[in-house]
């Protein structure tokens, strides 16, 4: 499905950037596509292909420089229904990063997840175990900077008030109102630990089936484990040489593969 906000948000900024209209024309044909391979669900061959032309359309957007978590959530929707697994799930991320907290982006990153072949028995290639608490919400930065400030400064004022008054619930609130400040604090220093590792390790994703892990960057090198990666596995980048790449697992397993196996952000 297509977010009318996103034309709204493409048509703004063609307005503030004085760029031609032909942005929003990509948009419009993206969309014919997508609506195009809805009606040929009858014809599996036929669907992927409009799919593909759409999820390609919003690529040019992309590369054109406009980036929205709609975007990307329509692209992700487009390469997953033209069976383009990979790039979907680089689509969902790509949005993640924009909108941590669109509940769409991470119920179709889920769903995409759940498409990737994974290692009957141990962890290989499993994405990240999410340890956050469903309760705690996820804010952006400066959102949550802001709320930061103000629990501090009113568990200070509970704090103050008590000492003046000493009524007995004004001490336990101001416990509850710094912890929320102190849970808060602790999500933005790992969020923004998160994205200074994103930002030096890139993501990739396994584009191919049966990808082995090696030691060394060669062929002729041995694996680093038994099991090949299927596509839709995600890692970390961590080397570049020549036409190798390093990559790490979220469990940690590290080894080289050839670079024209995985899509880079």
């Amino acid at each position: 499905m297509v977010f009318p906000g996103l034309l709204i948000a493409l048509l703004a900024s063609i307005a503030v950037s004085g760029d031609t209209p032909a942005d929003a024309d990509l948009l419009v044909q993206a969309t014919a596509a997508f609506r195009q391979g809805v009606q040929l669900r009858e014809d599996p061959a036929k669907a992927r292909s409009a799919f593909r032309q759409a999820a390609e359309l919003y690529e040019q957007l992309r590369q054109r420089g406009f980036h929205s978590a709609a975007l990307y959530q329509d692209q992700g929707n487009a390469y997953l229904l033209a069976s383009d697994l990979p790039r979907a799930i680089l689509a969902y991320r790509r949005g993640l990063r924009l909108a941590p907290a669109d509940r769409g982006l991470r119920a179709s990153l889920e769903y995409a997840r759940e498409q990737v072949v994974f290692p009957a028995a141990g962890t290989l290639g499993r994405p990240p175990i999410d340890y956050r608490p469903p309760w705690l919400p996820r804010l952006a930065p400066t959102l949550g900077l802001e709320l930061v400030f103000c629990f501090y400064g009113l568990a200070w004022v509970c704090l103050t008030r008590w000492r003046m008054v000493r009524h007995p619930r004004l001490l336990p609130a101001a416990g509850v109102v710094f912890a929320a400040a102190v849970l808060l604090a602790g999500d933005l220093i790992v969020g923004q630990w998160q994205a200074r590792r994103e930002a030096t390790h890139p993501l990739v994703v396994i584009a191919r089936d049966n990808v082995v892990l090696r030691k060394v960057n060669g062929e002729r090198y041995p694996p680093s484990y038994d099991t090949p990666l299927n596509r839709g596995v995600e890692g970390r980048r961590l080397f570049v040489r020549g036409d190798w790449l390093q990559i790490e697992l979220a469990g940690g397993e590290a080894g080289w593969v050839p670079r024209a196996l995985v899509l880079e952000e």
